[in-house]
């Protein structure tokens, strides 16, 4: 994706289509955004399947970039000990399923990659026979733990915002940096549920003191949203959590989730969930990750009439919101509802239905979902100092947190 510069702003994005179930997460955090700290022994894993089900070549590259994921200022020599380039070596073939692949892993920081400096980060794989276009690019954050960081979220004081928003206060403790200058220096981001869509850039600070930076603005507010929908298909045997119904054909599973209806209007009520998080499991295997088989998932939306000024689409981690051909849904005028099929992995689902004008890429949920201001949701601040003498954004902070947790 370009800037209106023409910059090229690093999104996450998978590039071929046999490669599915895309994955980068913590090795001991799998429901949290992909951060590590620097210097440390946390550790990143990126999975993915590639369903051609043979051997490929593929090798993995990082590049850093500022806060706003523009690459920055930095050679490889500056950010990376190790190589530029690394092939991934770590592999296995499926196991008893219907579908062949061949699953891929990479593990890092390793020992022919480890990072020397913090800050955004992105991994690109790339297919040997093509070195011109990434097949995946994911992001992820390297952070040191310099600023403290408190943070609440509260209904907001604003009227217009009460009912349908959250609004996000938090202060930072710079006692032990060396910023002189923060208006400068300092640039904060904020996201929700790890949706790379849902984020706010470079927030004004309300106040500045020696020892910290408050951000208090009544405007910075995050749609609430609702509870994500789920689905279970850890077995593919019998019907398991809102699967109404399962057929075996040749070679293939169809799933058929329980028919939705829109909440817009419905009275909240707390539903757990992992805010829009995804597991691959499979029951009585040993090995998911090669050993979990793929089905066809079909997803339906009761809706009264067709909506010509956009499209419903069916998002969550497991495509990372993304916007795309196969997760957008069609309308069937006799039955009166939206329906989509994608093909997924075996696991534990969250989802949810957002519509999209054709005017505006924004994701509205308030179509099928509703916002209410008691929703659960996690929140991630990042903050960012800018090293002027290196020309790169230097990630000094790091906070999760909940809107139900204090």
């Amino acid at each position: 994706m370009y800037a209106a510069n023409d910059t090229l702003i690093y999104i996450n994005e998978v590039k071929a289509p046999h490669l599915k179930t895309i994955q980068l997460k913590r090795t001991d955090l799998a429901l949290t955004p992909p951060i590590i700290l620097l210097n440390s022994a946390d550790h990143l894993q990126l999975e993915f399947d590639d369903l051609r089900g043979s051997t490929q070549y593929y090798y993995y590259t990082f590049t850093h970039c500022n806060h706003n994921w523009e690459q920055s200022g930095l050679s490889y020599f500056d950010f990376l000990d190790g190589f530029e380039k690394n092939s991934v070596d770590e592999y296995a073939f499926s196991f008893a399923t219907y579908q062949n692949y061949t699953h891929y892993k990479i593990q890092f920081p390793n020992d022919d990659a480890q990072f020397k400096v913090s800050g955004n980060y992105v991994i690109q794989v790339w297919e040997e026979d093509n070195d011109t276009i990434p097949v995946i690019t994911q992001r992820f954050y390297v952070w040191e733990e310099i600023a403290g960081i408190s943070a609440n979220v509260l209904r907001p004081n604003l009227i217009n915002y009460r009912n349908e928003y959250q609004e996000i206060n938090f202060t930072v403790d710079i006692k032990n940096t060396e910023i002189t200058n923060p208006y400068d220096e300092i640039r904060v981001m904020l996201m929700q549920n790890n949706r790379q869509d849902n984020t706010w850039y470079n927030l004004k600070p309300r106040f500045i003191n020696t020892n910290s930076i408050q951000y208090d603005d009544d405007n910075t507010v995050f749609y609430a949203g609702k509870e994500y929908r789920r689905f279970d298909t850890k077995t593919l045997r019998f019907q398991t959590d809102r699967i109404i119904k399962i057929e075996k054909g040749y070679k293939r599973y169809d799933v058929f989730i329980n028919i939705d209806e829109s909440r817009s209007f419905k009275q909240y009520y707390y539903e757990q969930d992992i805010n829009g998080n995804y597991v691959v499991m499979a029951d009585l295997t040993n090995d998911p990750s090669i050993e979990a088989d793929y089905s066809y998932a079909h997803f339906t939306l009761q809706y009264p009439y067709y909506l010509s000024n956009g499209d419903f689409y069916v998002v969550g981690d497991f495509n990372q919101y993304a916007v795309s051909e196969e997760n957008k849904m069609h309308y069937d005028f006799d039955r009166q509802y939206y329906e989509a099929t994608i093909y997924l992995k075996q696991g534990y689902y969250n989802y949810l239905y957002a519509f999209v004008d054709k005017t505006n890429p924004f994701l509205d949920m308030s179509y099928a979902e509703g916002n209410y201001f008691e929703t659960e949701n996690d929140y991630t601040v990042f903050v960012y100092q800018h090293s002027y003498d290196r020309n790169y954004d230097r990630m000094i902070g790091c906070k999760v947190f909940n809107s139900l947790k204090k």
